[in-house]
């Protein structure tokens, strides 16, 4: 090929910079040259490639080629200099082309014109075969009169261009040049390829649909995987829009209406709508920035249904003029709001602000990320953590539901709970274990809930611990209702003790022993503390009722074995959580196992209120552990106890400032629980008001059977 007039004027720093270093894969080069289809009035784009291929071996190019070929409106030779070779030329302020493309009146993409630069990032060789403007008489391309657009036919080399002078680089003209084709349209030859990865072609489509959001009548790209012989039915494929299945009732929706209005008029006009249908009053699909002008914001923001599976699903995509801009998990919102387990891990969405790169451009070249220091970016991202915090007040009872739903159906809970307890008789049995697998599923994340050895574990919790909570709740009955409610108490321990889920005996006498020595010391509190300490591994029911007691845990036991070296490790002090027969030796705290989670208890005397320095000790309680369970080589220790709780039995919480604020935060999540004395001593009566006559009564049945 001889060279001719095609000149280009570049800096070598800019190829390397906004080519080579920027665009490093397949699927990002892709989008960029789609997003120059489309600003060229394209309807269809093809893109030709070795799926699921590397392009170069260790050794070099491997001879592959791609290509991407569009029926838009092409270039004839004499708009290739200003409009293409020009590179960083601001486009939408070119009076010549504008802001709109020329026949379906588009708002273009492009901006900088560096996008034709993106195919460096893979390759060495690009050629450019381009049919544009009039329709015009000429030679074809075999050389015969024929009427049709005149093409532009060149080739640029990365390794030609990144010279050590900023001299013009002039691309060779290929054959083709100011020949005429009956067809008007771009194609781009990529060849000489440096070593990446084509990905399969579902995944090449959905990385080129989640960076190029545009869906029109008349627009369509579709996939040819070239290592597929013609005919094969999934040689081809078209690229959909991307989609993620939501999860029912938590999108927020932002609409609004795109005519002229004064700021205020705009933002009445532009709303957000809850998951309900109505409008979220206090906020707008949008914001209103120092410059007095307003900036609407139109999309979604849900939960998705399912946590997420790769990163092109993760977190909130934002779009400008329908190319993806940014693509933000939290809107860089940092920890400690309502819901943020579940926002980290179910938040998606799709906004679009087609202003990001008006006045100025707030997207970074690589299209990786907003340009967030900047006011109006600042400004955005304080937008968006209001939505992140109230999608994460709003759709925690959905999220809720949601994954009791998907429990019961993966566990067949309803079916296995009517199976183990049949009958008229065992109704309330059957009604207190459904609420149990309910607690237990409404705190489960999808992937636990696909394990499906661990829904089975814990539907089989829900089974054992069914009557026992039922007998709980009884005794709390038979406190307040009188004699009546005795009748009802036995019905319900012969019940426990037919469906042999556990020894009702056992059970009776220890918690009979236990609730006469809290009775017994009750007027002090001091004792009162300690022996409450003591109890917790047999007794946990004392906390909450519908704790079973500790059976010999030997993964537990070495927990606490390996938490104590770690603590002393990392703060300097030492901490115990075993047994203690020592004399003047007492607990930190109790960590006892409940729920597949840990249980951290902190028990204070009667009257005490928590301070802010012992809530900074239970905060480090806290983070330590956190850390413990995230270490490598826990994996174990991680799969056997998913969470960890904090319980704290004491009548006052007196914290302040950024203390009180943590705490308020864990309790609203419910890491954090308090139980004051005055409640656990008034449910321990009740509970043992008639339970130790009846418990006596069914001993002796038992005995006499």
């Amino acid at each position: 090929m001889a060279t001719g007039e095609y000149v280009m004027t570049i800096s070598r720093l800019t190829v390397d910079k906004l080519g080579v270093k920027l665009y490093d894969r397949v699927s990002a080069v892709m989008a960029e040259l789609v997003a120059n289809s489309y600003d060229a009035d394209a309807t269809e784009v093809t893109i030709e490639a070795p799926m699921g291929t590397y392009l170069a071996t260790s050794k070099g190019d491997a001879g592959y080629r791609i290509v991407v070929q569009d029926n838009g409106i092409g270039m004839e030779p004499d708009v290739v200099n200003p409009f293409y070779l020009k590179v960083g030329g601001e486009r939408r302020k070119d009076p010549k082309r504008g802001n709109l493309s020329t026949k379906y009146k588009r708002r273009v993409m492009g901006r900088k014109g560096v996008g034709k630069l993106a195919p460096f990032g893979i390759c060495n060789t690009i050629e450019v075969i381009s049919a544009g403007g009039d329709l015009v008489d000429g030679l074809d391309a075999e050389g015969k009169p024929a009427k049709g657009y005149l093409t532009s036919h060149f080739v640029m080399k990365r390794s030609d261009i990144m010279t050590d002078h900023d001299d013009e680089y002039r691309p060779e003209i290929g054959a083709l040049d100011k020949r005429v084709s009956s067809q008007h349209g771009t194609t781009l030859i990529l060849s000489d390829f440096i070593r990446r990865m084509v990905p399969e072609m579902p995944t090449f489509s959905r990385q080129l649909s989640q960076r190029f959001g545009v869906s029109a009548a008349n627009w369509s790209v579709k996939l040819v995987d070239t290592e597929k012989a013609v005919g094969t039915p999934s040689r081809e494929a078209m690229v959909g829009s991307f989609s993620i299945e939501t999860m029912p009732n938590t999108m927020v929706t932002f609409t609004g209406n795109d005519t002229e209005a004064t700021a205020a008029s705009q933002m009445s006009e532009w709303q957000a709508i809850g998951p309900d249908g109505n409008q979220l009053l206090g906020f707008s699909a949008g914001f209103v920035h120092s410059d007095g002008r307003f900036y609407p914001v139109k999309g979604w923001i849900a939960y998705a249904k399912e946590s997420y599976r790769d990163e092109l699903m993760a977190g909130v995509r934002i779009y400008c003029r329908g190319k993806i801009a940014a693509q933000t998990p939290l809107f860089n919102l940092k920890s400690g709001f309502t819901g943020e387990y579940q926002v980290r891990s179910y938040l998606v969405g799709e906004l679009e602000a087609d202003w990001l790169d008006e006045s100025e451009d707030l997207i970074q070249t690589d299209r990786r990320d907003i340009l967030w220091s900047d006011d109006l970016g600042q400004r955005l991202e304080n937008w968006g953590q209001s939505v992140v915090k109230l999608l994460g007040t709003l759709s925690r009872e959905p999220l809720k539901k949601q994954a009791t739903v998907d429990f019961l159906k993966a566990g067949n809970v309803v079916e296995r709970i009517q199976q183990q307890f049949p009958g008229d008789e065992w109704k309330p049995i059957r009604d207190t274990t459904l609420r149990i697998a309910k607690m237990m599923g409404e705190r489960l994340r999808q992937g636990e809930i696909e394990d499906q050895e661990h829904v089975d574990a814990l539907v089989q919790l829900s089974l054992m611990l069914g009557p026992h909570v039922t007998l709980d709740d009884t005794l709390r009955e038979a406190a307040e209702e009188g004699e009546g409610a005795v009748g009802v108490l036995a019905s319900i321990l012969r019940t426990a003790r037919v469906a042999e889920l556990s020894s009702y005996g056992m059970i009776a006498e220890k918690r009979v022993q236990v609730i006469e020595k809290i009775i017994n010391l009750k007027d002090d509190p001091s004792k009162l503390e300690q022996a409450l300490q003591d109890s917790i591994e047999e007794a946990p029911w004392l906390i909450n009722p519908q704790w079973s007691p500790i059976t010999s845990n030997q993964s537990l036991s070495t927990l606490k074995d390996e938490f104590e070296k770690y603590f002393k490790k990392e703060t300097g002090q030492e901490i115990h959580l075993n047994k203690f027969n020592a004399k003047g030796k007492r607990p930190d705290f109790v960590l006892s196992s409940q729920d597949y989670g840990l249980q951290i208890i902190e028990i204070k005397r009667g009257g005490h209120s928590i301070k802010n320095d012992e809530w900074d000790r239970i905060q480090v309680y806290i983070d330590t552990m956190d850390n413990f369970l995230n270490l490598p080589g826990h994996e174990e220790f991680r799969a056997i106890f998913k969470r960890f709780f904090v319980t704290l039995v004491c009548d006052e919480i007196g914290l302040s400032g950024a203390q009180k604020r943590a705490f308020d935060s864990y309790k609203e999540d419910r890491v954090v629980e308090q139980i004051t004395w005055t409640n656990f001593l008034r449910r321990t009566q009740h509970m043992h008001k008639d339970f130790l006559e009846e418990a006596n009564r069914q001993k002796k049945l038992a005995l006499a059977s």
